[in-house]
């Protein structure tokens, strides 16, 4: 069957989000846009022109079945300890550990290393995400964006109305979050903050990259939970974003596969994250270690 997928912009620029059924579709769409780019030559504060002219080759001749071994384009492979150890459950560690153990036999070296200023992360994320949400969805009030109120009194009653009825609680949850954190007296406490935070995350990130070519994680904590068990709870919620909300913190790009399953049939799924503007990698990454996973149904 088909299904429909609609998003909204809620935030400014850490996320963008890419649905393939298969690998090679990813090349498809990542060939033209990285050559868009190049023709664009809008290197901004990075050498663009030098980075996109190297990486759509690596794409087409490693990307297209030839074969080669994981070590052809990886050679050292980090695991932060901060997202595979406490509160991580067992299942999905032993399947991460399994699936690293399959990108070693095809030629790569692993080694457990630190990211200390990631237990960081999430807060900072819910709290740059929650501020960027209440600016950007102030426009969604009815008048020339989103959902209009079918009832109301006046001009200020039609605002109230259409953002009362047209957001969900968990929207509405982070536009107050947001904007108390850019109230003024709070904006230097909390946004301003977060922002600092979050450099100090990326030069953790920008340092693990001197070494390794790129970092395996989680991708929950947990395998799915059913639909509704959590919703009461949403500090919950967040924390099962907990191994991925760093990746946007730290403006990197990352690639989600399957590689296991729990006892329910389940699936686990392992993150693959590279340096900035590795994208190349981490697609070469995953398609060598997908040709490694058996598949199975999920028993749903």
């Amino acid at each position: 069957g088909s299904y429909d997928l609609g998003l909204v912009g809620m935030k400014t620029d850490d996320e963008q989000l890419v649905f393939k059924k298969f690998y090679q579709d990813h090349l498809v769409l990542i060939a033209p846009v990285t050559d868009y780019f190049l023709e664009m030559k809008d290197t901004g504060s990075f050498s663009l022109e030098k980075v996109l002219q190297e990486q759509p080759v690596i794409l087409r001749e490693q990307g297209s079945g030839t074969g080669k071994s994981a070590s052809a384009f990886l050679e050292k492979i980090g695991i932060p300890e901060e997202y595979i150890g406490d509160g991580i459950d067992g299942e999905v560690s032993s399947a991460i550990y399994a699936a690293i153990d399959n990108m070693k036999s095809l030629g790569a070296e692993s080694e457990n290393m630190n990211l200390p200023l990631n237990k960081y992360a999430l807060p900072t994320y819910y709290m740059i995400s929650s501020a960027e949400a209440s600016s950007n969805l102030a426009r969604f009030d009815g008048v020339k964006y989103g959902y209009r109120a079918e009832q109301f009194d006046d001009l200020v009653d039609m605002y109230c109305q259409s953002r009362s009825e047209g957001f969900g609680r968990e929207v509405k949850r982070r536009i107050m979050i947001g904007t108390y954190a850019l109230s003024s007296g709070y904006y230097d406490a909390y946004y301003k903050k977060a922002q600092q935070v979050r450099t100090m995350i990326m030069n953790d990130f920008n340092k693990a990259f001197e070494k390794y070519d790129v970092l395996v994680t989680p991708t929950s904590p947990t395998t799915a939970f059913g639909i509704g068990e959590k919703t009461t709870d949403p500090l919950q919620m967040y924390l099962a974003d907990i191994c991925t909300v760093s990746v946007n913190i730290g403006g990197l790009p990352a690639i989600v596969i399957p590689c296991g399953y729990d006892k329910n049939g389940l699936p686990i799924g392992l993150q693959i994250i590279g340096r900035p503007f590795g994208e190349a990698t981490i697609l070469n990454a995953a398609y060598a270690l997908e040709k490694t996973i058996t598949k199975i149904r999920p028993n749903l």
